[in-house]
Order: structure tokens, then sequence, then C-alpha cells
């Protein structure tokens, strides 16, 4: 199924940013320190997700590595055993990246993506979390500087060119250090373009706050006066609390007019220093060898700290594949120490010229080409069937060989296979590449090899994924989680994510994925805005499914905490279909966002806008959430609805939930639930919650400026509690039909259109 045709507009590149620094600041080249391991912080979300390397220190958003060093013929290191699963490097390139390589378990993921919602939500940030991201942390070369700042000021600025620079975590090391007690740290709740006022930080004492506009696309209003709001401190000063900016110089260009005084520019730590302290965290013997060998060092001083963590990441790999293949030493002056070197050579600069070379050697077909990138899909893992797997990828691709299907000994084995792609086939039936990230380097260069074949490629993959066991379908979708990403961070586009989440969102085993997928997306700070965007075009499109939408209903659930504001609007967008199920997975979700306290104000805010909406999917959906509400009840057994804090008063917002429950054609098996629920309660606690109960119907019914729709309230009413009469809990038959006589009783007498009856009816008690 096509994405809705708006999308086909290719969104302008965003891989520049400004070089102009803003008021105050000198220029200069910025070189970054290290990025947090946060999703949010690091090469997109994908690329955290990508990652389960014991260095703690993640990879730089955007990284951009000069030529490497010596980069020559493939060094493949060969193995008997397998070793544990390691990420890949990153490949010379240009532009937002993220790796194509998943090692994360699905339940990793789930936890990546719940602390980055978290930390987007305003929450405290975690003990534990801050002090690993500070784990490898060397200091920036003008930190006392800034902490001067902070400490005059309680206002500091970082700003820099380009993303991944070490602001996260210069300001959470800054902010860690301020003496006294330790500060609570978080993160400034806002969405993308908002204005900000220091008024909103008040009231929190010591608190160490980050207010990040490190986005892509962020902007803050002209009208905010920025830099002038940054210097009325006095309500951090009286709450003993700091507040450190983190943004671009572009953007700060634009909106520190009066603060210069506030920004630095982080100075980035020495980088050979930076790759011994990397290799050492890591447990990597002798680090300054490495961090000295001539082949590397040269190189070293020309990256920034992120690309310095890829490279350490990558020795890291290259040095332990190598010792578990061969069981051989890595010493300096060894054989082993010279393989890792060349290996590593290879591996960030995306193995390029050794594929470039396979490619173009004579006889080349493409039956080799396709195995290639099969194997590579598979990340090495055995396939089944595999040149029927071949001829089908082929058939993706646009080939049309309609040559006799190879059976018998026909055709290449699996060795032979193997060692065309210069693998090693191992006894498990998994190959063994020639170094690390060989397998994402070649799903790379064939993205950049042919790029028309790429939507085709990857919708022929997310199908894949499709017809595989349940344990296969989990690994290749988690692989395609950051290949989808990256592919969206280099095109500027989201079709291929729409395509995939359509795809995904049709089959029970990947719904999940397609959820983690999305969530991603919108959290990366190189396609969220692009994604948020695209979302909202999804969610009104005729062409969207009924199962994607359900599963964006689930995916503005999960990010409401961390976009309130708009993650709600998003639901009203979808609450509007007339497909299968929609509505009631908004419900479902608005029902979910009810049980965190913070929320529950803007949540009852939504409910009662859509209930007074002429628009029926908004109104069924509102029921639907509202029908989900009713079902719960507190301590004492009485609906939690009732418990409020107006002093026994129903609120009016209940009286409109159950007004539009009562509005529809006829009612539903929630609703019928939900009454049974209210009915059961009023007949079994006594007269006072009878007579709240039964007036909350009565006002329910006739409550309204005109007659429009009373009858069918009052149908629908009699409907419910008819129900209830034959399926209630609450005493017994005879019982339940007193009370519900009573009931009719009341809500009649509460009728404005019989003048000479009194008002207040029979107490539903009688």
């Amino acid at each position: 199924m096509a994405e809705p045709a708006t999308e086909y507009v290719q969104e302008p590149s965003a891989d520049g940013r400004g070089k102009t620094l803003g008021p105050g600041l000198n220029g200069g080249t910025v070189d970054d320190t290290a990025v947090p391991p946060v999703p949010s912080d690091s090469a997109g979300l994908a690329e955290e997700l990508a990652s389960s390397t014991p260095i703690s220190v993640a990879v730089d958003d955007i990284v951009e590595l000069p030529a490497s060093p010596s980069a020559t013929n493939a060094t493949p290191i060969q193995a008997e055993v397998e070793t544990d699963p390691v990420p890949a490097a990153a490949a010379l390139r240009s532009g937002p990246y993220a790796s194509v390589h998943s090692d994360a378990n699905h339940g990793t993921m789930i936890g990546q993506l719940f602390e980055a919602v978290q930390r987007h939500s305003g929450a405290p940030l975690r003990a534990e979390s801050v002090a690993r991201e500070l784990a490898d942390y060397l200091p920036i070369g003008n930190e006392g500087e800034v902490a001067q700042v902070l400490k005059d000021n309680r206002v500091a600025v970082l700003v820099a060119d380009h993303l991944g620079s070490g602001r996260w975590t210069s300001a959470l090391q800054l902010l860690t250090n301020v003496q006294g007690e330790p500060l609570t740290l978080r993160r400034v709740r806002r969405e993308v373009g908002d204005s900000f006022s220091m008024e909103g930080l008040r009231g929190n004492k010591r608190t160490g706050w980050i207010l990040d506009l490190r986005e892509t696309e962020e902007s803050v209003p002209a009208s905010c006066d920025f830099g002038l709001e940054l210097q009325q401190a006095d309500d951090l000063r009286d709450d003993d609390s700091y507040l450190i900016v983190l943004v671009g110089a572009e953007l700060w260009a634009r909106i520190g007019n009066g603060a210069g005084g506030l920004a630095k520019i982080p100075a980035a730590p020495d980088a050979i220093e930076l790759f011994s302290k990397y290799l050492e965290t890591a447990g990597i013997v002798d680090p300054p060898s490495w961090a000295e060998d001539h082949r590397l060092c040269k190189d070293l001083p020309q990256l920034r700290p992120g690309q310095v963590k890829e490279w350490a990441q990558t020795l890291v790999r290259a040095e332990s594949q190598y010792r578990s293949a061969t069981g051989r030493s890595t010493e300096r002056g060894s054989d082993g120490f010279d393989k890792v070197v060349q290996a590593v050579a290879n591996a960030v600069a995306g193995w390029m010229d050794v594929l470039w070379k396979w490619h173009s050697e004579p006889g080349r077909t493409s039956y080799d080409r396709n195995y290639l990138l099969l194997a590579s899909v598979y990340d090495g893992a055995p396939i089944e069937n595999v040149h029927d797997r071949i001829t089908s990828l082929g058939h993706a691709l646009g080939e049309r060989n309609e040559g006799p299907r190879l059976t018998g000994q026909q055709g290449p084995g699996l060795i032979q296979l193997a060692r065309q792609i210069d693998a090693i086939p191992l006894p498990d039936g998994n190959l063994r590449f020639p170094g690390p990230g060989f397998a994402e380097a070649v799903v790379r260069y064939f993205w950049r090899d042919r790029p028309e074949l790429i939507g085709p490629f990857t919708k022929w993959t997310a199908k894949l994924c499709l017809g595989l066991q349940p344990d296969q379908q989990a690994r290749l979708a988690q692989r395609m989680v950051p290949w989808a990403l990256r592919h969206a961070q280099a095109s500027r586009q989201t079709k291929l994510l729409y395509g995939v989440a359509e795809d995904w969102s049709q089959d029970g085993g990947l719904v999940g994925h397609a959820h983690d997928l999305l969530v991603a997306a919108i959290l990366d700070p190189e396609v969220g805005q692009l994604t948020r965007n695209a979302t909202t075009r999804w969610a009104s499109s005729e062409e969207s499914s009924a199962h994607l939408l359900r599963t964006l209903a689930r995916v503005f659930q999960t990010l409401v905490s961390a976009h309130p504001g708009l993650m709600l609007r998003r639901l009203g967008d979808l609450a509007v279909s007339q497909k299968d199920g929609v509505a009631e997975a908004v419900g479902t979700a608005l029902n979910a966002l009810w049980e965190e306290d913070e929320l529950r104000p803007q949540v009852r805010k939504t409910l009662d806008s859509w209930f007074a909406s002429d628009h029926h999917g908004l109104q069924r959906s509102a029921a639907s959430a509202f029908m989900n509400l009713a079902l719960q009840h507190d301590d004492s057994g009485q609906p939690a609805l009732l418990s409020t804090p107006e002093g026994g008063v129903v609120p009016d917002w209940v009286i409109r939930g159950w007004r539009t429950a009562l509005e529809a054609e006829e009612p539903t098996a929630l609703g019928r639930r939900a009454c049974a629920v209210w009915l059961d309660a009023a007949a079994a606690t006594g007269d006072d919650a009878a007579d709240r109960i039964a007036a909350t119907f009565a006002r329910a019914v006739h409550e309204t400026h005109g007659d429009h729709l009373r009858g069918r309230r009052v149908l629908n009413l009699y409907r419910l509690a008819e129900h209830w009469l034959i399926r209630g809990e609450a005493l017994d038959w005879e019982g339940r039909s007193r009370f519900r006589a009573a009931l009719v009783r009341s809500v009649e007498a509460a009728d404005p259109r019989a003048p000479g009856r009194e008002r207040e009816g029979e107490p539903a008690s009688a």
C-alpha cells in the first residue's frame, strides 16, 4: 500500500548547519565531546538501538569520517567459533547516519525506548543512568570557564555547530559537580518550536535543568526574547536551581541576543587521550600502544570525539573477534596487532574499497551479488532454501531471469557461496564475515551503489519478515528498525517508514516492532519532526489501513508523556477515523494515559473537548475512553469517577461523558459493562451512592439546551438498565427489578417536558 501522496515530495536536507556563531562568541571549529548513551543523543535513536558495546558512551549524531588509515584489501579474521555479536562501525559517509546493525534484543530495545520517552517527559533523570553516561567522560578544555558562568549566572549556554557535540554529557557533568546537596536533574519538557519562559521552572528546589534545543527542526519564536529571558534568573536563585541550554550555532545566532556572555563552545579533549580512555574502559590491554600506532594516531586528531568513539568501538570488536577466532596474541609488533589495525582501517572506511574491488572482479554475477546482500540481511545466520531466497531477491530488484529452479547439486553450495563473499562457513551454519561491520557495510554499499533499488529492497526485506519463524522474524525486524531510520535520515523522506510500518502492523508477530520503529523515528533528533509531520498525514489518509492506524494509537499513547499536547492532538486526528477498531484503540490509549496522575488533567481536557465535538468519530473515541474510565473503582468499591475533590458533586465532564455514550445509535458492549458497574455499586452501597448515580444518569439524559437526541438517550439508558437487570450481580432479581423501576421514575421525573411532576422524582433507593 502506497504512502499518502503528499509524502513523495522530498524534504530539504538538514545535513549542514550554519557556521555563524551566536552573540558574544568568537567563532572557530567545534570539536565535540562524547555523546551520552541515550537514544535522542546518539546517532539518531537507531544507533542506540543498534548498539550493545562495553563502551558506555554512544556514537556521534552525525559522523563524517576522513580517509581511513591505510584501508586496502580485506584482512579476514578467520574463526572456528562464534563470538558474541557486536555492533557495527560507521562507514565513510556524509549526512546523518544510523547504524544498520542491530544486536539489541526486543526487551533491551523496549527499555531504551522507555528511557528515551521518560527523559523527554521531564521526569528526573535516574542517578544510575547519569553515572553510566559519565563513565568515560573526559573534561572539555574550557569546563572551568563554563562552570564559572553557571555559578555566577545560574544559567550557561553550550553552543556547537553539530549534533552530538558532547553538550549533553558536559551539561550532566557540570550540573553533577555543582556544590552542595546533589541536584535533581531534569530535561525541560517542551514541543519543538514552542516558546520558553523561566517562570515555567519556578518551584522546583535544587534542580539542574537542561533545555535541549539541538533538534534539527528546532526553533524559538522571536516574540519570546529568548536571550533576555535567560537573564531572568531570580526564580532559579530562589529555588537554588540551575539551567544549561544546549543549542546549535545557527539557532543561537537568531535567538541569543542579549545573552552572549552566557554562551561557550565546548573545547574537545585530546583525541588520542580520549581514544585511550575508551579502550581502557572496554578492557583492551595496553591502550597507548594502539592509540600511538602511526596508522591510527595520524588521523585521530582530525576526528571529533564522537568519531574517535566509533574508531575505538571498532577496534574493540576487531581485537575481540581476532583473539576469539585465532587464539593468538594482539600484542604490539605481532601479526595479530597488524591484522586488527588493518581490519579497523577497512571497517571505519565502511569496507568501501574492499567491496568495490569485490563487485568489480571479472565474471561477478548478479547471483553472487544477491547472495552477498542476502547473507548480510541475515547477518550471517543460516538461510533456509538459499537458492530460492536469492531468486526471490533478484525478482524483487527487477531481474527477470526465468531459468530453471536449481535442484540437487546444481549451482554453488553453501561453502562455495560463503568463500565467494570472503566469509568463512562455521560448523553451526553461521558465517564469519571478514571483520567488524562487514554485513551492514554491504547493505550501505548497495544503497549507495543502487539507489534506485532501495525501495524494492527494503520492501522485500520487510515482507521477508512475514514468512519467517517467530525468532528469525524478531531478529530481522530488530535489524530493520535502524535500517529504516538510516534511510529516512539520509533521504529526508518517510516513504519507507510508512511502508514497513504498514506491512508489519498487519502481522501479529511484527506489530510491536512497527510500534518501536515509529517511536524511535519520532524521538530521533534528525528525523523526529519529519516523522511527526508525516504521522499527521497518515492518521487522516484514506490509504492508511486500520491496522496501521491502531498501531499509531499505541505510538501516540507511548509518546504523550514526551510530547503531551502534540500526541493528544494526534490521537484526536485518529479518533475521527471510521475504520475498524481505530476509535476503540484511541479510547484504550486515553484510558491508559488516565493512570498517569500528571497527565490526567490534559486527558480530561481532551475528552471534554471531544464530547462537545460535532464529529461522530471524536465522540465515539471519547465515549470509548470514558467507558473504560467508568469501569474503574476506588478502594471502597465505588466508581472512581465519583470520588472527586468537588465534595460529592459529580463533575460536569462526567455527566457529559455519560451523555455522549448514551447518544450512540445503540449501547456498546463496553457501555453495558460500565453501566452495570455503576448500577451494581448504586444498588449495593446505600442511599447516598444510589441517589448520586441516579442523578448522574438523569442529568446525562436531560441537562441539555434542547431536545435533540433526548429520546435516544432515554431509550439507551433503559436498554442499559434492562441489560443490568438480567446480568447484574448486586441484589437478587426482585431487588434489581425494584431498583430499575426507581431509576426509570427518577429519570422521568427529571424530564423538563413534564411540568406537572416533581423535578426531583422519587429517590433511586426506594
